[in-house]
């Protein structure tokens, strides 16, 4: 239920982003028509694994911030590194207020315990991280590199998701789409990087994102039984309209109350269950 209502809403940002501009066609690349042509790469490349269609349409984006860039960037060798951020005692206090206790829910349900289930749904032939696995990497990542002036950051479902769905299928992509982060920002800079950034059309990102969107919700396919179905329809809605967490409480309630009924949650329907999908082998790693 947590991965259906976070990949509709990941679906419904990017949809909204990918149609935000109402012009056919910008000189930058951007609206209708480009959200139009997006699509219908993301859909006809769709699960190819030699034909990513993230390449093709991070080139599309490309041009896009060739054409709304007044220059091209210079090239150069810029220091990474950011000043180190004094704190006092109010700001741990106000951080941990307004930020970290507000943000738990979603870092827990999203980033660790979602995502640990996504990577077993995907790879069901694998051993993929556990949960505590995860939320350890996620916590000693912050605290690493927070002292540094690093942005929080967590893994995400969505992402995951994303990143499988446009070819992604082992570690190496990972270092890989690091490196080239890395080597961007010291060619570039902040300034120019983030004038790239903000000139990148949105037609093209909202369709990547809604890619990955489906991605993460398809998973519910493999829901199994009448019980199972309720609570997963009753977690995706409260996700939707409440939040992570009040899912979470939401489903975790439902199916205590099936249990406590004596209702097994795989249990068919009379008039015919619901089957789940056949695990397609091409999510597995290729050997080598």
């Amino acid at each position: 239920g947590l991965q259906l209502g976070l990949g509709l809403k990941v679906f419904s940002t990017g949809a909204g982003m990918a149609t935000r501009e109402r012009a056919l066609l910008t000189h930058s690349l951007d609206g209708l028509l480009a959200a139009l042509l997006s699509a219908a790469v993301a859909l006809a490349l769709y699960g190819d694994r030699k034909r990513p269609a993230s390449l093709v349409l991070f080139a599309l984006g490309c041009a896009g911030v060739a054409r709304a860039l007044p220059a091209p960037p210079s090239l150069g060798l810029h220091s990474p590194l950011a000043p180190v951020p004094t704190v006092d005692a109010a700001d741990w206090w106000h951080a941990l207020v307004r930020a970290a206790l507000p943000q738990l829910p979603v870092t827990l349900l999203n980033a660790v315990v979602a995502t640990a289930k996504l990577a077993e749904d995907l790879y069901p032939r694998r051993d993929t991280p556990s949960v505590d696995a995860i939320a350890l990497s996620v916590g000693l990542s912050n605290l690493s590199t927070a002292a540094v002036g690093h942005f929080p950051s967590c893994h995400g479902c969505g992402g995951l998701a994303g990143q499988h769905q446009f070819g992604a299928r082992t570690g190496s992509s990972m270092a890989l789409l690091g490196l080239c982060k890395m080597g961007l920002a010291v060619a570039l800079g902040p300034a120019p990087l983030l004038r790239a950034f903000a000139a990148f059309p949105p037609a093209v990102l909202g369709v990547l994102l809604a890619v990955g969107g489906v991605e993460l919700a398809a998973c519910a396919r493999d829901v199994r039984g009448r019980c199972g179905f309720v609570i997963m329809l009753s977690g995706a809605g409260s996700v939707l309209r409440l939040g992570t967490g009040a899912a979470f409480l939401i489903s975790c309630t439902a199916a205590a109350a099936f249990r406590f009924a004596g209702r097994s949650l795989d249990e068919e329907d009379e008039a015919g269950g619901y089957e789940p999908a056949a695990t397609d082998p091409a999510n597995e790693p290729e050997d080598g």
